[in-house]
């Protein structure tokens, strides 16, 4: 991870043209793949007296959606691929939920190959590492632990393993500290879209706690459209006891990336400034 860049703009599901970043020093996190976990198609059929045992009634469907839109780099620019994960409440078996509907639990088989449909975006040319962006539920906790430690398994290991982070998973909810030691490089927390959550996590934050899992505690994940993002960029608002420069930053725009409004809103950062 210390070989990566202290500075990633995410570039979502939309044409993006990132050539104006030049020299190396300002990484692009782009979402490569979206995998979406649906209901076995025995859920969603009508009830009969029918016996579907087929494992193509009783596991989880999923579904992969490659990147459709242009991405537009220099060369040397350095990669890295996200993975975005969606499910809906249902989709997975008991082992991994809390509800009580009958099915059958994700056999290693399948969770290996679920495993590999992500470590598989390490193969794309000019990629340094990985990003899984998982916003999993609590009752989805357990299925996200045994495919991070499958996915690590299939990295090479000093292949770098970045995921995203509820904020709430940095501060009261330890299960990320509950992982196998090496499982992931670094969780980012959070701190833009946070929902019911915002007041009580911008205070948090704002009256200088720190995040209290080690694995938040080295990158940021912020956007430019909301105030309290920007006050942390501007440097107006303190996340952490280290400097914003000490941090890895990851910047989310909700338009296509331009230069000028690029350089409006993380002028203060000394990467970009490096840029």
């Amino acid at each position: 991870m210390a070989n990566l860049p202290n500075l990633y703009l995410w570039a979502w599901e939309r044409p993006e043209d990132l050539q104006f970043l030049s020299n190396g020093k300002v990484g692009v996190a782009f979402l490569a793949k979206t995998i979406s976990l649906a209901q076995p198609l025995a859920a969603t059929l009508p009830k009969s007296g029918t016996a579907m045992d087929s494992p193509f009634f009783t596991s989880v469907r999923v579904q992969v959606r490659p990147r459709l839109q242009p991405l537009r780099i220099n060369p040397g620019t350095p990669l890295m691929a996200v993975v975005r994960i969606e499910s809906v409440r249902g989709a997975l078996a008991d082992s991994y939920s809390s509800q009580a509907a009958p099915a059958t639990p994700l056999s290693q088989q399948d969770l290996s190959l679920f495993a590999a449909e992500i470590a598989n975006a390490a193969q794309i040319t000019g990629v340094t590492a990985i990003q899984i962006d998982f916003d999993a539920t609590l009752s989805e906790h357990a299925l996200y632990r045994d495919l991070l430690i499958e996915v690590r398994t299939l990295l090479p290991p000093d292949f770098p393993l970045s995921i995203t982070a509820l904020a709430s998973w940095c501060i009261g909810d330890h299960w990320l500290d509950r992982l196998p030691p090496g499982t992931i490089d670094e969780a980012v927390p959070m701190l833009f879209r946070m929902g019911q959550g915002t007041l009580e996590v911008t205070h948090y934050v704002a009256n200088g706690n720190n995040f209290t899992v080690p694995a938040c505690a080295t990158s940021l994940g912020l956007s430019t459209d909301e105030p309290f993002s920007r006050d942390i960029l501007s440097r107006k608002v303190s996340v952490s006891d280290a400097p914003l420069s000490a941090l890895r930053v990851y910047v989310f725009s909700p338009r296509s990336w331009e230069k000028v409004s690029a350089n409006q809103a993380l002028k203060d950062l000394p990467s970009w400034n490096e840029n």
